[in-house]
């Protein structure tokens, strides 16, 4: 019964998949270069291929099958001190967040420096290798050989750093090149994530929960004008940026039992959250967990927003979960949980983030979505926004989703290009925070059009 019914012990049969060399031939996008990273006995393995590009003789491309291994040592201890203080420098910021709408400029400074150390000595030297063994003919050079994107598979001691936004990594491909990346547990897993087709085929639905203890208030310093999380959710409801009006969500119209979130999840084929806190206040990981999700193309949460509210509601529904339980409820155990019950892709918040931002993160990346883009396209259009006023990033949009001292956008041309001189809308930390976990490069499935009946 296990076998025929549970997409998670379908998925721990390893030994009846494919040989790796196999899985990457036919699980795999061409051009994919897939780096394992693993700590153990104060060293750092690597270990990376690449998938040949297409050629219609099997046998010649799997012999262009190469690979490359090496170790670079590093004191576990020290490691493992940087990165529990960047999750201290979290705790801190996420707690500057109830009452400020920024991120600490300090706090963000000496995170960013860690990770900036991180990368020059860990991470600089393997780029390195992968260079000289898959770039033969420049980084720049658009040779059908060299790698289009790369799927990383850090074990769950690098899990925590946000690898994908490492300079010695982006530098690999054309800037911005947050589209080339993804990240996930296992090769296996991601053969099995290919592999998977839902027992019962669902049409393309799109449905959002938002705010779901209706939380989001203004503050008294913010324009009384200004959208909160349910003004968003009505609009783009509204505007059908989100397809599944029936279906969906938001705090301010009903608290969702989760029984409620969990019909959802059974209806849609990508579930997108906007909220504060964890994922798992509004519904306990047991009731995912009770769930097959193999028709769940999508699994996006955009949480970690944080006001005073949220954060008691957040402290108190923590304390009444083991330590164990809390544990598996972060970024790893998350998509984790997701991937075994079949979940094909996961987007996930790694860090707290200011309330607009991750407002404005999420209508970007919906849009994205709608357009038919693949989600690690739809992310990196979110990573890449600009404001010409950075003294004004952190205002929320106002009613109708205008943003405050920008130009009025005609919908029908769509938003300009960048202005000359404009900046990143999003502060280096908030930046690092998203990351996209799973099939991330196929084309998103989109809705068909509703149309009204005579």
């Amino acid at each position: 019964r296990l076998q025929l019914e549970s997409p998670l012990f379908q998925k721990l049969q390893l030994s009846e998949l494919p040989p790796i060399s196999e899985l990457l031939l036919s699980n795999v996008p061409p051009g994919t270069l897939v780096v394992t990273l693993q700590i153990h006995d104060n060293f750092l393995y690597m270990g990376a291929t690449c998938s040949p590009p297409p050629d219609p003789d099997p046998e010649a491309r799997a012999a262009k099958l190469q690979h490359v291994t090496t170790r670079v040592a590093v004191r576990e201890v020290e490691l493992h001190s940087c990165i529990q203080k960047l999750s201290e420098l979290n705790l801190l910021i996420e707690k500057e967040l109830i009452s400020s709408v920024e991120v600490d400029a300090s706090f963000s400074a000496q995170y960013c420096d860690i990770l900036r150390q991180v990368d020059t000595f860990l991470i600089k030297p393997l780029v390195t290798d992968l260079v000289s063994h898959f770039w033969q003919w420049g980084l720049g050079a658009t040779h059908p050989s060299n790698p289009k994107q790369l799927l990383l598979l850090p074990d769950n001691f690098l899990w925590p750093l946000p690898l994908e936004r490492f300079p010695s990594l982006l530098g690999l491909f054309a800037p911005p090149g947050h589209a080339a990346f993804a990240r996930d547990f296992s090769l296996h897993l991601t053969a099995m994530r290919a592999r998977t087709t839902p027992p019962c085929p669902r049409a393309v639905s799109t449905v959002l929960l938002t705010d779901p203890f209706n939380d989001d208030v203004l503050r008294p310093n913010e324009d009384p004008k200004s959208e909160t999380m349910c003004a968003m959710h009505k609009r783009l409801i509204e505007t059908k940026v989100v397809g599944g009006a029936e279906k969906s969500i938001n705090g301010q119209t009903l608290t969702p039992s989760p029984q409620d979130i969990k019909g959802m999840l059974a209806d849609c084929t990508m579930f997108l959250s906007l909220g504060f806190g964890r994922f798992f206040t509004a519904m306990q990981a047991r009731h995912l967990l009770s769930q097959d999700l193999r028709h769940i193309k999508l699994f996006a949460l955009f949480m970690r927003a944080q006001n005073d509210g949220a954060f008691r509601r957040q402290t108190k529904a923590d304390s009444m979960k083991s330590i164990k339980q809390q544990a598996m409820e972060n970024s790893y155990g998350t998509p984790l949980l997701a991937a075994f019950r079949g979940v094909q892709c996961s987007i996930q918040v790694g860090a707290p983030v200011p309330v607009n931002l991750n407002m404005r993160c999420l209508e970007t990346f919906a849009k994205g979505i709608q357009a038919g883009k693949p989600v690690a396209k739809a992310l990196e259009e979110v990573l890449a926004l600009t404001t010409d006023d950075p003294a004004r990033r952190y205002e929320r949009t106002l009613e109708g989703g205008a943003i405050p001292g920008a130009a009025p956008v005609d919908p029908k041309k769509g938003a300009p290009p960048p202005a000359e001189g404009a900046e990143e809308l999003l502060p280096e930390h908030t930046r690092t925070a998203y990351f996209v976990v799973g099939v991330a490069w196929q084309p998103s499935e989109t809705e068909a059009p509703v149309t009204k009946k005579k």
